[in-house]
């Protein structure tokens, strides 16, 4: 009964103050709706890494780690110790990823797919859109049965949705296959947010892979391994049974076990590739975002303490009326609590809005596998809002419901006189709102800072006029040998081109999602560091390479020819190496040692950027392609302006022609690389450029209404200093102070907050430029806020001052 009676009063209420409804509402709709998008975001991260799969937040991976730290994947035969010896899992499954190349020769297209086990779709609690998944028969013996499981959109796409798909051969890397089913239509794979079109029996490797030894070879790793937890069991327990099976193949198989342990690792946390530095990455923007809403809180509080004070005589009447205090607050919280809801409806919506946005950008793609960002706002998301929204009603709704519970209603009544809520607490929400906006300005400048940093900073290479294009012989049945002819015929058939200024092939690109390679070496005449090994960032490139990135060598000579089969094993170094690890003295002709395999340094390049804009010089050794070929390389092209459509065109043909059956992929500019691997930076850098700027906005809203509101409690004071001598501009520079006091006390305190959440939290460089520039332009805007209000100081006449009192 009260409770309908309450909120249609306070529908009532709101109406009646649309000006200020606006406000509060639209600024914690921003607020509500940026913690939204992040959160949405964090549910696909953590709660849900796979799409499709019910509970997957419950999954956990068995990860073997070496004694180095590294995790290199499990072997299949480990795999199947695990699975049959641990008990505190419900049916762990193994995949494995690996390149597909499908179609028939000279029509070859590059597609991604999984080497799966047996049991991995009934473990993932899965049911077919169409047909079925492997049967166990068809899985068990090496070689097994030529089946395959398609994506629901590769079966879209590829079969355009019909039956009849099933039963069809696919030629998978030289092998026929039957498609048996098609996966659920949000499930995409188990290696999260990469997209798969084709999963196919772990017992195919052999045939798949040219011979692969997966099947009965303890050293050929890189499976991944993961499960549910089995109904009672706590991951402490199931940690403990993996340590003692660890340690007893440990025992059993020491040339392949005797450095690993395991562990166990929700999937999110995934060791490998890009998801535990995307959580970290989102649960820190998530804290920045609250501080975020604790601001506009701060701001919509100060606004509705303000606004309480017109509202002293009505409450008054209904506590003479018999309203208790209890119910005062109860109405008055009400109508907050119906402000943020509206906020959290409007946020919901906006949430929405951004999230669709992210997922119409071009996807990001890992060796030509699509990455997915489908983060739509549901289920706990939405319940995040509302909760969002409740929370922020009570916070805000709390010291203004509180003040006109506590009004005597005789006095208030009898003598007119208008009780003015207590300084402190107006005092304290300024400072508060405005250490809260000092962190998440700080935050939002560092990102924009970070951003404009990729467009602005010279990365030390030329990342306009180069083309990129991917690919991959990985599973064939070759040797470095027919690795290496085979990249000397296509740099030589490249370079033959009339539009083709320069060519060269390398195994990374700088600023990739993932990172370049990190590798452990042994330096001639450097000790040994105090762990053994010294470590640098790895790149394996063909003569030419440094001139087409404009890189410039600083001494020394590039790499000898790919077919050049007399020069020694080659490596070059960049100036970071230099100065880290030779402190300076001469670097050319001397051995580093890798693996166990030695090159002369014979040659030193200037530093750029590899993983990161604004990252530390870094040490980089760069190894000839001709000493360490690889079977998946980036074909980097400089063609002549204008010329890129003919120069795509040429390259297709020269690989066609080298190899029919090995197709490109990834063909893009190094431009619009870099830019779809900056999307970390690039959507919190936009975000906070709207946020910022806004909360700034709110932050001089809440500073003002605070002065104007204080001028107007005071008047009889001022009418008295004013008939006793004291100036208006002594009095408005008094007000201004008086504010800007707390104003600063609570930057200082934000400024704080903000240098120890970059240099213990994010663990970088501090911004000089960010740090100076935010606590100045916030006070500066605070103290126009605080002066255009106490201007009104200046038309106050001391005699009607002191009359209307």
């Amino acid at each position: 009964m009260f409770l309908f009676g309450d909120l249609r009063f306070a529908v009532r209420t709101i109406v009646r103050m649309p000006a200020l409804a606006a406000v509060v509402i639209g600024s914690l709709a921003a607020g509500i709706g940026a913690n939204t998008i992040v959160f949405s975001w964090i549910e696909s991260v953590v709660f849900k890494p796979v799409a499709g799969v019910p509970d997957s937040g419950r999954l956990y991976l068995v990860e073997p780690r070496s004694d180095t730290a590294m995790y290199p994947g499990a072997s299949w035969l480990e795999y199947r110790d695990l699975r049959e010896q641990l008990h505190a899992f419900e049916g762990l499954i193994a995949f494995k990823m690996l390149p597909l190349y499908v179609g028939e020769r000279g029509r070859v297209e590059r597609s991604s797919g999984l080497l799966v086990s047996d049991n991995y779709f009934s473990s993932l609690r899965l049911t077919p859109a169409l047909g079925r998944f492997f049967r166990p028969d068809e899985v068990q013996a090496p070689g097994g049965a030529p089946v395959a499981v398609i994506s629901y959109d590769y079966w879209q796409t590829r079969y355009g949705g019909r039956a009849a798909a099933l039963g069809q051969r696919i030629r998978v890397n030289g092998a026929d296959l039957a498609i048996v089913g098609v996966a659920p239509r949000a499930f995409n794979g188990t290696m999260m947010r990469l997209t798969f079109d084709v999963w196919l029996p772990a017992t195919l490797a052999p045939v798949l892979l040219n011979g692969a030894r997966d099947l009965e070879d303890r050293s050929a790793r890189g499976y991944s391994v993961t499960g549910f937890l089995a109904p009672g069991v706590a991951r402490a327990r199931a940690q403990t049974e993996v340590d003692v099976l660890m340690r007893q193949l440990a025992a059993a198989y020491p040339g392949s076990n005797k450095t690993m342990r395991g562990e166990v690792l929700p999937f999110w946390e995934s060791p490998r590739g890009p998801q535990r530095l995307m959580a970290t990455s989102l649960v820190i923007l998530q804290s920045i975002t609250l501080l975020l809403l604790l601001a506009v809180c701060g701001n919509s509080g100060n606004l509705l303490l303000a606004r309480a004070s017109a509202r002293q005589r009505e409450m008054s009447i209904r506590m003479a009326l018999g309203a208790g205090r209890t119910r005062v607050m109860s109405l008055v919280l009400t109508e907050n609590l119906v402000l943020g809801l509206c906020g959290a409806v409007v946020g919901a919506v906006l949430g929405s809005w951004g999230t669709a946005a992210l997922s119409a950008v071009p996807p990001l793609r890992v060796r030509g596998i699509p990455i997915s960002f489908e983060t739509p706002v549901e289920g706990a998301s939405l319940l995040f809002a509302v909760g969002l929204g409740v929370a922020s009603g009570l916070l805000f709704g709390f010291a203004p419901a509180l003040q006109l519970a506590r009004l005597d209603p005789q006095l208030t009544l009898h003598s007119g006189f208008t009780t003015a809520p207590r300084s402190r607490t107006r005092r304290a929400l300024i400072g508060l709102e405005v250490a809260f906006a000092t962190v998440v300005l700080v935050a939002a400048g560092l990102f924009l800072r970070n951003f404009m940093a990729t467009r602005q900073d010279n990365p030390g290479f030329a990342r306009d006029g180069v083309l990129l294009a991917g690919y991959d012989l990985t599973g064939r049945a070759v040797d470095e040998g027919r690795l290496r002819t085979f990249a000397a015929s296509l740099l030589e058939r490249l370079r033959s081109e009339p539009d083709v200024q320069a060519v060269a092939i390398a195994t990374s690109v700088p600023l990739d999602l993932h990172g370049m390679p990190m590798r452990a070496f042994i330096l001639e005449g450097r000790p040994p560091s105090e762990d053994g090994q010294d470590q640098a960032l790895a790149n394996v490139v063909t003569p030419g390479y440094f001139a087409l990135m404009g890189i410039p060598l600083l001494r020394g000579r590039d790499f000898a020819d790919v077919r050049d089969a007399s020069a020694p094993p080659q490596v070059i170094v960049n100036e970071a190496f230099v100065s880290r690890y030779l402190d300076g003295a001469e670097p050319l002709g001397r051995w580093v040692e890798t693996r166990g395999r030695r090159a002369i340094i014979t040659a030193v390049v200037r530093n750029s950027v590899y993983n990161a804009f604004g990252e530390p010089p870094t040490p980089i050794l760069y190894y000839s392609f001709r000493d360490r070929p690889s079977a998946a390389a980036e074909i980097h092209l400089r063609p002549r302006p204008g010329a890129d459509a003919a120069v795509v065109s040429g390259l297709r043909r020269i690989v066609g022609e080298l190899d029919p059956e090995l197709p490109l992929y990834d063909v893009r500019t190094l431009g619009d690389y870099i830019e779809s691997n900056l999307i970390f930076r690039r959507i919190p850098a936009r975000m906070f450029a709207v946020l910022g700027p806004l909360l700034l906005l709110l932050a001089a809203t809440g500073i003002y209404a605070a002065v104007a509101y204080a001028v107007s409690l005071r008047s009889r004071e001022i009418g008295v200093r004013m008939a006793l001598g004291a100036t208006p501009r002594l009095l408005v520079a008094r007000f201004v102070g008086d504010h800007m006091i707390v104003v600063s006390i609570g930057a200082l305190a934000g400024w704080l907050l903000a240098f120890m959440f970059v240099l213990d939290v994010l663990d970088a460089s501090v911004d000089a430029g960010v740090f100076a520039g935010v606590p100045a332009v916030l006070l500066c805007v605070a103290a126009a806020a605080s002066w255009w209000p106490a201007r009104r100081i200046t038309q106050v006449d001391p005699v009607v001052a002191l009359r209307s009192e």
